[in-house]
């Protein structure tokens, strides 16, 4: 046990009503192990390993704010740990990797316009680096977008 738990044991051993902003009323110790309305007080050292444990899970994948709170809050107790398990998933790099920005550079997207003739609308593209064959080692394609026909031009 940390020396806050060990704090807070001598406070309940002394019959305190009220230790650190907590009421001690809700708190109990069994097998020399604190617990807050019989959820697990996490000592301070924990708590990273902690969400890691709870946060990271594979067959989860990454849960959100309010579902790690929710999840935590079942089992564990530590306080303010909606503040420090906000921050944990702040920094989470598989996290912010997956959600969207929402940065004002990304604007929304336009359409392409509908071509109205044949030709008149075109994509051009090279292929490049292909093997040597009849002299010939780039593919030039052109495509046109109203009837989705294509021409190859092999050059070198």
């Amino acid at each position: 046990m940390n020396e806050l738990c060990n704090e807070y044991k001598q406070a309940i051993s002394e019959n305190k009503l009220k230790f650190h902003s907590t009421k001690l009323k809700n708190c109990k110790i069994v097998d020399d192990v604190l617990f807050r309305k019989d959820l697990l007080w996490v000592s301070e050292n924990m708590h990273t390993k902690l969400l890691q444990k709870i946060h990271d899970q594979s067959f989860i994948f990454h849960l959100d704010n309010k579902r790690t709170v929710d999840l935590v809050q079942c089992f564990y107790y530590w306080s303010d740990h909606q503040a420090m398990i906000k921050q944990y998933i702040w920094n989470c790099h598989v996290c912010q990797q997956s959600k969207t920005s929402r940065d004002s550079i990304n604007e929304l997207l336009h359409s392409l316009s509908i071509s109205q003739k044949c030709w008149k609308d075109i994509v051009m593209n090279f292929i490049t680096e292909l093997s040597l064959s009849e002299e010939y080692n780039v593919i030039y394609i052109i495509i046109c977008h109203f009837i989705k026909k294509h021409h190859y031009v092999f050059c070198h």
